[in-house]
């Protein structure tokens, strides 16, 4: 009895050391994302290198800007179906055009609306076309 409970201890023991590390890589942050257009969607500017690791080391919670996320774990991107993936002249001032996630004024989850919040609170946050699209 000793024996085959030592046994099951140990098997246990060994699925979780390799289980557990493949479980904690499935959920860690990309250093950096590329952000480009929806599919089939011209793009007017150079497509914008995010720093994605600095923002979530940085404490914003991964739900704020993947609103539409149910958990961490169901993150997706902001141009997949679904999402915003309108891309043409007339949802530039729709909030649920692509256009609009990154650069609207009015939204908590847009990157725009974020960066002018800390920079008006003193720190230093990108808000020029350039300093984004390089």
């Amino acid at each position: 009895m000793k024996k085959s409970l030592m046994i099951c201890l140990m098997v246990g023991a060994l699925v979780c050391i390799f289980a557990l590390p493949a479980v904690i890589a499935g959920a860690a942050v990309p250093d950096s994302v590329t952000m480009k257009a929806p599919e089939g969607s011209p793009m007017t500017k150079p497509a914008v290198v995010f720093p994605h690791k600095k923002h979530a080391d940085g404490g914003i919670d991964c739900l704020v800007c993947h609103h539409k996320s149910e958990s961490k774990e169901a993150v997706t991107g902001c141009a997949v179906e679904g999402c915003h993936v309108d891309n043409s002249k007339e949802a530039k001032k729709d909030p649920k055009g692509f256009y609009q996630a990154f650069h609207g004024k009015d939204s908590d989850a847009s990157c725009m609306s974020c960066h002018k919040k800390e920079k008006k609170a003193g720190k230093a946050a990108p808000v020029a076309c350039k300093d984004c699209h390089k």
